[in-house]
């Protein structure tokens, strides 16, 4: 995704920009009032890569799915038709799925989880969070995505690694957010703060030592206020942005979502309710982004659940335990 932000002193002379830079497609993101009048206009346009979804690994992963062909031994290689029946199932976007196929298919041999391994860490980066973080952290994503239960995670693993972290709460407009945090500091024995505002946010870091784990506002991301406001809180805090997705949104939604969050300087995510989900193409969706794995959220407890991400955890996530066989009867 492409993104571009465009100023001008009324919304038709915007638009006419948008149309002669970005062409007929863009999407309007969000519009707002410029800080010295005049009309600011967020857009994107997709890349031509993502104007459509390559039909071939669906149709493959279909065909293989049929237990005549494969009874018949109709494939040449069984590991890689299984890497191929995961991605389709997982509705993988299209170019995403054609290049781990054909990267896949360059080791002659080994099981189907090892190949797409191999696969996911040749196009996907993988950083995950160290034990106990140098810098501050700032968890952000989207109303009920489990940035609250991340974060909790997270420090319980710096306490665990010898580390007492700082637990702070941004997100003082949902009802109960601040109590259930501070409750959680004090179970743990950890530091806890509650601010408004980004200001108040930066008054209180310069009296903090050690880890620093910031739970932001809910946000939109296709608002350009509510990607201000989190930018604003990690500014305030010298904040590295770990965005947090749901596992089971659709992957044309998780990778605009996390291209605008890297468009705010978000380098790392952590995909959540792995185990709530069926179908999983939003990972390669966010990967898509470039946004690094730094953590991989399985469960719900905040004593266990948040391993580091690897290709090798992300590949088990797509193919294990799954039944891959396309049901009509669901689609109809």
């Amino acid at each position: 995704m492409r993104l571009k932000t465009f100023e001008a002193s009324s919304l038709s002379l915007v638009m006419s920009d948008v149309r002669r830079e970005m062409g007929p497609d863009a999407v309007i993101i969000s519009t707002s009032d410029a800080p010295e009048g005049g009309v600011l206009v967020r857009a994107a346009t997709e890349s031509a890569r993502m104007k459509q979804f390559d039909e071939p690994v669906r149709e493959r992963a279909e065909r293989l799915n049929n237990e005549a062909e494969i009874e018949r031994g109709d494939f040449e290689d069984a590991n890689l038709d299984q890497v191929i029946r995961a991605l389709g199932f997982h509705r993988s976007p299209g170019h995403a799925a054609q290049s781990l196929v054909k990267v896949a298919s360059d080791l002659t041999d080994g099981h189907a989880i090892g190949r797409l391994s191999h696969a996911l860490g040749a196009r996907y980066s993988f950083l995950p969070l160290p034990a106990i973080p140098e810098h501050p952290i700032l968890f952000a994503g989207a109303p009920g995505v489990g940035k609250t239960s991340a974060l909790s995670k997270t420090a319980a693993r710096v306490i665990a690694s010898g580390g007492m972290p700082t637990l702070i709460s941004c997100d003082g407009e949902r009802a109960g957010a601040d109590a259930r945090l501070q409750a959680l500091a004090e179970k743990m024995g950890a530091g806890f703060h509650a601010v408004d505002d980004p200001r108040e946010l930066a008054d209180i870091m310069h009296n903090i030592g050690g880890p620093v784990l910031i739970d932001s506002p809910a946000a939109n991301p296709f608002e350009l206020d509510d990607l201000d406001m989190t930018l604003a809180f990690a500014d305030s805090a010298d904040a590295e942005i770990i965005y947090v997705f749901d596992a089971g949104i659709t992957p044309e939604d998780a990778e605009d979502a996390a291209s605008l969050f890297a468009s705010i300087g978000a380098g790392r995510c952590i995909p959540t309710k792995i185990d709530c989900a069926r179908r999983m193409g939003s990972l390669l969706g966010v990967g898509e982004s470039g946004l690094a794995f730094a953590q991989i959220s399985a469960t719900p407890f905040i004593g266990g659940g948040l391993a580091p991400a690897t290709p090798l955890r992300l590949a088990r996530a797509l193919i294990e335990d799954r039944d891959y066989t396309f049901d009509e009867s669901r689609r109809s």
